[in-house]
């Protein structure tokens, strides 16, 4: 439970909601104090945007109740759906003129519409005559309604971050870890593959299916449904991640996860940047085989993602589920 030890302005919810379930993340500056994950209504979220805005708010209301959680500021990952992201090289320029600027770098994305969306930056690299971003989009009505979503429920949304930017304060926040390295999400219904150089993120891929792939697998082997089927996968009832049929998903998943690290490696690095290690994570990562195919499918050096987290003594599929809210909470 959270304390009144909690109420310094330091505080930061992170939140992260996915399709599937709803994780957030209690920092206090870089330290992690509280983390948890539940699963959402069906259909609460499609697609990125909110189907019942009040019923999302008295979701919120009630899980920061069960965790002892006080209104306070929030930092939201936004969906991935909803953003639209590129890697951007203008003319060295001043804060503001960037800013008067931005727009026009996404017009092939955003038309005419470029007016209705929230547009924002990280710089990579600084040149003599250039400058290097990683820009992002998001419209502002999806801005907005998650405003308004959090405000009823008590908190006050600070920071509205891309999950690459999320994952990259973690990156930035490590030490001593590898120069090149890759994040590997694994949710119920997607995969991502997020890869970054020396602080600076490169790269990433969607792979559309993920621990679902397994439900349907169990589903189909066992003669269930896909409720009772996941349900099972989770509790690897009578050892059914074992089947052949869970096997063959697991290989499915690393051989897309594999094409990503190639074309990597082909594409982007030289000798000195390979990509040398992959930090999992996402509630389907718990999955032993799943990790052990990945791992014979890149050959490269695989690590819980509480390492970047710097989160030791807690061995429960927490951090998991919820480090990139974790991302979001430390951008103070």
């Amino acid at each position: 439970m959270i304390q009144d030890k909690f109420k310094s302005s330091k505080k930061m919810i992170g939140i992260e909601i996915g399709s599937d379930t709803l994780k957030l993340a209690v920092c206090i500056g870089d330290a992690v104090a509280e983390m948890a994950v539940k699963r959402l209504p069906e259909n609460l979220i499609r697609e990125g945007r909110v189907t019942a805005p009040t019923a999302l708010t008295n979701f919120i209301k009630d899980m920061l109740k069960e965790h002892g959680l006080r209104p306070g500021p929030c930092a939201f990952v936004l969906p991935p759906q909803v953003v639209i992201a590129h890697h951007v090289t203008m003319p060295l320029m001043s804060e503001q003129e960037l800013k008067l600027n931005l727009p026009f770098e996404f017009r092939d994305f955003v038309g005419k519409d470029a007016e209705k969306y929230e547009y924002d930056y990280s710089v990579v690299r600084v040149n003599e005559k250039s400058i290097e971003l990683y820009a992002a989009a998001v419209p502002k009505d999806v801005v907005e309604s998650y405003y308004d979503i959090f405000k009823k429920a008590g908190l006050t949304m600070k920071v509205a971050i891309p999950h690459e930017m999320a994952w990259l304060n973690l990156v930035v926040r490590a030490k001593n870890e590898p120069k090149c390295l890759a994040i590997v999400d694994v949710g119920q219904h997607a995969t991502r593959v997020d890869i970054f150089l020396d602080d600076n993120y490169v790269m990433g891929k969607d792979i559309e299916f993920g621990g679902q792939l397994f439900d349907e697998a169990i589903a189909a082997n066992q003669r269930v449904d896909a409720y009772i089927a996941r349900s099972r996968k989770e509790s690897n009832m009578d050892n059914v991640l074992s089947l052949d049929c869970c096997s063959d998903v697991a290989m499915s998943i690393a051989v897309e996860v594999m094409k990503v690290v190639a074309f990597y490696n082909n594409t982007y690095a030289d000798e000195g940047n390979k990509l040398t290690d992959i930090y999992y994570c996402g509630g389907s990562s718990v999955i032993e085989s799943l990790r052990t195919a990945i791992l014979k499918s890149t050959n490269l050096a695989m690590h819980n993602i509480r390492r970047l987290i710097n989160l030791h003594g807690d061995d429960s599929a927490l951090p998991l589920a919820c480090a990139i809210a974790v991302g979001a909470a430390v951008q103070q």
